[in-house]
């Protein structure tokens, strides 16, 4: 039954926080009473200092909307969340529900059960009679931290959404009577979300083509850094359509234009891939109309060149259509905020109960009030039945004692069997310690199988490019990057892993390198990547090697939360050699594999989390 109320909610994006006070209207509906939005501009290599940046951007907008010690419904931002959509068999309870999707968390969430906050939506069965489940879930530090930040500025976290099911809900509320296959692009600073829906039917996917793959285009191709570039794509950027579209332009404003309009093919790329994929695997159908929001909505002429590149009507996404606009609102600067509102409005419709889906991924604090909240009733109606109680006992008490005294000294049991009987359950605990120990390695091995799959994804999703290539992928154990340099033969042949290394034996991709302690079983611990730069002359090397260098230092670097690797960018500058390597047909004395146009690279990719050998390989430290 929906329940309007007065509702805060709060959105932490990666680059704006957007807060929105919404009351009730009567009893049907909510009022937009005022809102505000502070921007967050980062440079990557400032990532460790987001939080602050947070902080101090909440604590402005409680502050600008004057609320105090209020109940907020945050929505953290897509990025910081995994997603994946699985099947389970027909079950007949919740509990079963519930303790099938917690197993499934475990096969399909990269970081081990502790470490994860995780809750569910349940989407309809398949054809085959399965039930189709969305799982959303984040890791339990992320969240813990930001919800310090929304506590230490005087508010109090009710529940926690995500943007993608949040602005799905804004979606439903907004558009309801629509009938035709839809999508929704949320064009944030680090990805955008791409989501399908289609009657009752719901699909989502999220690539890194977004605001800042722009701006990082604009910065290379002016030689800007990060910041500069940003604000001269937000004072002056746009998107060109074509021949003669920026004919009243500058030179300047032109090249901007054309910069920005090269970047933004590769969304269009991402988006029609991710509609063939939906097609493809899902059975679903294509779009007839796509909505756009998030940051990226704001960049002119996004509108009209994604409507030119898709194929089908586009338009921007009004998540404020059922909703009444406060006597406080500027209704003229609303027109070009409303973009930005859909996953706050989204919350507030969850809040009331009339959200489709219901995603709440509950902090450890938050959870230990509820906890505490569900016990204080128990507690009370505890100490009612004993104070009742006590007048009734105390009456009997003494009677009973005399009668406890009788049978205690009734009660003899040979101290003899007492040993055995305990020597026996110490003999059982033992071996039940070690058949656990033992089944814990073999559920972390089985935990593991498709984790060199997600490493392998998001290299392909952060390095993809037309510059280079990757042709191979060998997993290294007790690989020591800081320590070691690659290097290369003295005749130039492919003898790159100088490290006193072998194949564990043949026929295996895994490399062994001589470890410190011989007893200590095998990890897999780097990734060897090779393949190809493409060169138009022998001074491109240099530089392509320092592209190469700078990607994977920021993109990679073990700070940021969804990277799976752990390049440090100090170590990576100091120690470039420990980390790539280039062979080309001059240095290989004309080896014939390496063809004119291309220098081969090796890349060490150190690995965050270190992975087990993988399964029917025996990895013996080289000697």
């Amino acid at each position: 039954m929906a329940e309007y109320k007065t509702t805060v909610a709060l959105e932490i994006g990666a680059q704006s926080v957007v807060m929105a006070v919404f009351t009730p209207v009567g009893k049907k509906g909510f009022a937009l009473s005022r809102y505000a939005r502070k921007n967050i501009l980062l440079d990557p290599v400032e990532e460790g200092m987001r939080i602050d940046y947070v902080s101090h951007a909440i604590g402005e907008l409680v502050k600008e909307l004057k609320l105090r010690s209020q109940d907020v419904r945050n929505v953290v931002s897509g990025q910081k969340v995994f997603m994946r959509f699985v099947k389970l068999p027909a079950l007949d309870t919740v509990d079963d529900m519930t303790e099938q999707v917690g197993y499934e968390a475990q096969q399909h969430i990269p970081f081990p059960p502790e470490e994860i906050v995780y809750d569910y939506q349940l989407l309809g069965h398949a054809d085959d009679g399965e039930q189709e489940v969305l799982l959303v879930a984040i890791k339990k530090d992320e969240l813990d931290e930001l919800n310090g930040q929304v506590e230490a500025n005087g508010l109090h976290t009710r529940s926690v959404d995500c943007s993608t099911t949040a602005l799905y809900n804004a979606y439903r509320a907004s558009y309801d009577d629509e009938g035709e296959p839809v999508m929704i692009l949320d064009i944030g600073s680090k990805t955008t979300d791409i989501l399908f829906v289609e009657g009752d039917r719901f699909f989502t996917r999220s690539v890194t083509a977004a605001g800042s793959f722009v701006t990082n285009s604009i910065s290379r191709e002016f030689n800007l850094g990060f910041r500069e570039a940003e604000q001269l794509k937000i004072e002056q950027g746009l998107v060109s359509l074509g021949s003669g579209h920026t004919e009243s332009l500058s030179e300047e404003q032109a090249n901007l234009a054309g910069v920005i309009r090269t970047a933004m093919n590769r969304l269009s790329s991402e988006i029609q891939r991710t509609v063939n994929h939906y097609r493809a695997q899902y059975k679903g159908s294509a779009p007839t109309k796509a909505y756009v929001c998030g940051g990226g909505a704001s960049l002119p002429y996004t509108v009209e060149f994604l409507q030119e590149a898709l194929n089908i009507p586009v338009e921007v996404f009004n998540p404020l259509q059922t909703l009444t606009i406060g006597k406080q609102v500027d209704a003229e600067q609303l027109e070009t905020d409303a973009a930005y509102l859909g996953p706050v409005v989204g919350a507030a419709m969850s809040g009331a109960g009339v959200g489709v889906f219901s995603i709440d991924l509950v902090p450890t604090s938050v959870g230990k009030e509820r906890a505490e909240r569900q016990l204080l009733p128990k507690v009370a109606v505890a100490g009612l039945i004993a104070l009742l109680g006590a007048g009734f006992f105390a009456g009997v008490a003494h009677k009973k004692a005399e009668e406890a005294q009788q049978v205690l000294r009734r009660a003899t049991v040979p101290i003899g069997q007492l040993d055995d009987l305990h020597a026996s359950m110490e003999s059982s605990r033992s071996k039940y310690e070690r058949e656990l120990k033992e089944l814990q390695t073999y559920v972390g091995l089985f935990n593991s199988r498709n984790a060199y799959a997600d490493l392998l994804r998001q290299l392909a999703e952060k390095t993809s490019s037309v510059s280079y290539w990757f042709t191979s992928m060998e997993p290294l154990v007790a690989y020591d990057a800081v320590n070691t340099a690659l290097n290369v033969g003295a005749d130039g042949t492919d003898r790159h892993l100088l490290l006193d290394t072998r194949d564990t034996r043949a026929g295996s991709m895994v490399r062994a390198v001589e470890s410190e302690d011989a007893h200590k079983a095998p990890q897999v611990t780097a990734l060897l990547v090779s393949g190809y730069f493409h060169k138009k002359s022998a001074a491109d090397q240099g530089k392509q090697l320092q592209r190469l260098n700078e990607l994977v230092s920021t993109k990679f670097d073990e700070r940021s939360a969804d990277s799976l690797f752990s390049f440090q960018s100090a170590n990576v500058r100091a120690t470039g050699g420990h980390y790539f390597l280039v062979l080309d047909a001059e240095k290989s004395r004309g080896n014939t594999l390496i063809p004119p146009y291309a220098d081969k690279f090796y890349m060490v990719m150190p690995l965050k989390k270190p992975l087990p050998v993988p399964s029917g390989v025996e990895a013996q430290p080289a000697k």
